[in-house]
């Protein structure tokens, strides 16, 4: 079952997007607020973004080489950040987080139904929280991301149990050709 994403930004190349907000009326009613996938060298500049159901930023796909620069984001779901299918090489840069995601805050490598590569060289820089506590996070084996002037928590229980899992719906989906669906 697809998400259903209150904004989606798709195949953007080179582009420069400033000073959006998103703030849907009911964020229940959204999986992901902003959904970005097959992007690349994009700049993503001065967002609010109030989150949905799972994430507040969902980076799909193939996204590579962009700017995620001076957001303020406020979950409401599992996630401040998904970065997942092969998106490298990008940058989370200066965010201020209202609060935390209720899983976790940022998680690199998790399940993508069309493309299985890791998601590598991703970087978390001049994070902060409102109260001052760690911004937490966690990756897939060989998803690590490098955390700069960040107060950040590593979260290795779930480091593990993402790898698992991934490996599980690997196993499940690509190999024995079960439909996608745990």
């Amino acid at each position: 079952m697809a998400d259903k994403n209150f904004k989606s930004y798709e195949a953007f190349k080179g582009v420069l997007f400033r000073g959006v907000e998103l703030r849907p009326a009911v964020p229940s009613d959204w999986n992901d607020t902003m959904k970005v996938h097959r992007c690349e060298g994009s700049v993503f500049d001065r967002f609010d973004v109030l989150g949905g159901r799972e994430d507040c930023l969902d980076v799909g796909r193939e996204t590579n080489d962009c700017l995620f620069q001076d957001f303020v984001v406020e979950p409401t779901g599992q996630y401040l950040v998904t970065c997942k299918g092969d998106s490298n090489r990008n940058v989370f840069l200066n965010w201020l987080v209202v609060r935390h995601g209720k899983d976790v805050d940022f998680e690199f490598g998790n399940w993508h139904s069309y493309n299985f590569e890791p998601s590598r060289d991703n970087v978390i820089k001049g994070c902060r929280t409102v109260d001052g506590s760690p911004i937490t996070y966690c990756y897939r084996w060989g998803c690590k991301p490098s955390i700069i002037d960040t107060n950040a928590k590593h979260l290795w229980w779930r480091s593990i149990g993402l790898t698992v899992y991934w490996w599980a719906k690997y196993i499940w989906h690509v190999k024995l050709h079960r439909p996608d669906n745990f």
